[in-house]
């Protein structure tokens, strides 16, 4: 660049909702594009932006980097970083060709700064040294400790001794699975099944026999014969905000699945991790029968799909295997993670973030409604990230989601979210994905355009 303006910039952040780093980028486009920031002008060395802001380095380091992505800046080895002469609009103009509506995350809601921030205070604050060790395979005693504590505000009492840190959700009906069931043996689930436990019957061997529903969930008299007719040991079921269905099991429902389970001495896998989306949560199944459950929870959806940390809560009769388990399964969940979410749940940064996805699901599902209302059965007055979509008489499942690819939007494909037994097909439609309100809005626009017109696409 010709141009070294050295007068320094300091964007204004305001209260713009959202990631700081994005607030950064926007500022700094806006004042590119009002003309009060040059091309050739200098910005500051990133950790002089993080002082003078008031935010980590990591913060500034990830604002720099999606800005320089746009095309508005670009650093030039040891000179500095400067603003380009390609104007904003241009750069505007470009977008993602495809709106990934298949993917079950958690809308952003500035959870990687936050993290980010912990990570740099566990290495700051001399922890890390600890937590890279060979630790106890159920976790470290003040990590289960807090956590046991974050349970019991969701109205869910365990206590250290019965919870176990795991991998993530999956990994705990991993193991959950295989000390009470075994290859060839027959596992209970919804009608419509959740993709990961369709992961683990593949791997395993697992054969999955499909419960019939309602929307209320399960229905027990199905349950019922279920359980005598194919003998199986164990049911895998999601009472509240079921993927892909969405469906939430009231109260009495759950007393009587609750019933049939210790009528058949069966066990019950209890998937949980949307309970933190209810100001108050439905009580969980297994604290019903707490002697022939195991309760899964992760920080998955309140934080983010890579924490990979969750936490299961076991019968008595099975602490010991399950120890050796996570042992053969990895050897401890990882220290760091957990210690993440522990400083979160502490400081309160955690309920801050349950809050805000809270809103955050509240607001997409408001949209979702606006634009596909005709189509969308209502399930639960709590919004989760997930919606369904029974396929329209006459139309094709397959057909639906190449129209979809073919302009611009992924659908989860026949087959990703299996329906164990035959029945009324539908597609899970993921609003979480896509990175602003506005693009999850133009791709249900579109989507709507599909169902509405006649379907385009004939297979021979």
């Amino acid at each position: 660049m010709s141009q070294d303006v050295s007068a320094e910039w300091i964007p204004v952040l305001g209260d713009t909702p959202g990631p700081r780093y994005l607030a950064f980028v926007q500022s700094l486009e806006n004042d590119i594009a009002s003309g009060a920031l040059k091309p050739g002008t200098r910005l500051l060395p990133q950790r002089d932006m993080a002082t003078q802001l008031g935010v980590s380095v990591g913060t500034i380091s990830k604002a720099y980097a999606e800005a320089e992505s746009r095309g508005l800046i670009s650093g030039e080895v040891g000179r500095g970083t400067f603003v380009q002469r390609r104007r904003p609009s241009a750069i505007s103009e470009i977008s993602p060709t495809t709106i990934n509506l298949a993917l079950n995350v958690p809308p952003s809601t500035g959870e990687d700064e936050l993290i980010a921030s912990i990570l740099q205070d566990i290495v700051a604050d001399g922890a890390l040294k600890s937590l890279l060790g060979y630790l106890p395979h159920q976790g470290l005693l003040h990590h289960r400790q807090t956590m046991v504590a974050w349970l019991a505000q969701l109205g869910i009492p365990t206590d250290v001794d019965h919870l176990f840190i795991t991998h993530g959700g999956q990994h705990a009906l991993s193991i959950a699975l295989g000390m009470i069931t075994g290859a060839n043996s027959i596992v209970l689930t919804e009608r419509f099944c959740y993709s990961g436990m369709i992961a683990l019957s593949a791997q395993n061997g697992y054969r999955l026999h499909g419960v019939d529903g309602d929307r209320h969930g399960l229905l027990p008299e199905a349950l019922d014969r279920a359980f005598m007719e194919t003998n199986a040991r164990a049911l895998f079921a999601t009472p509240t905000l079921q993927t892909p269905t969405g469906t939430v099991m009231p109260e009495g429902r759950r007393r009587e699945i609750a019933e049939v389970i210790r009528k058949r001495d069966g066990f019950l896998l209890e998937d949980d991790a949307y309970a933190f989306l209810f100001p108050t949560p439905p009580k969980p199944i297994s604290l019903l029968l707490p002697e022939r459950s195991f309760y899964v929870t992760s920080f998955a959806k309140c934080l983010a799909p890579g924490m990979r940390i969750g936490a299961m809560i076991l019968p008595d009769q099975f602490r010991d295997r399950c120890i050796n388990a996570i042992r053969a399964t990895g050897w401890m969940a990882s220290p760091i993670m957990a210690e993440v979410v522990a400083r979160m749940i502490h400081s309160g940064d955690l309920l801050r973030q349950v809050h805000l996805k809270r809103a955050a699901a509240a607001r997409r599902n408001a949209i979702a409604d606006d634009v596909l209302g005709n189509w969308l059965p209502v399930v639960s007055d709590t919004a989760g990230f997930h919606r369904w979509l029974p396929i329209p008489a006459g139309r094709t499942l397959i057909a639906l989601v190449a129209q979809a690819a073919q302009a611009g939007i992924t659908l989860a494909p026949p087959g990703a979210l299996q329906q164990v037994d035959r029945g009324t097909l539908g597609v899970r439609i993921c609003l979480g994905h896509p990175k602003t309100d506005d693009e999850l809005k133009k791709a249900l626009c579109e989507l709507r355009r599909i169902l509405e017109a006649a379907e385009e696409l004939s297979f021979v």
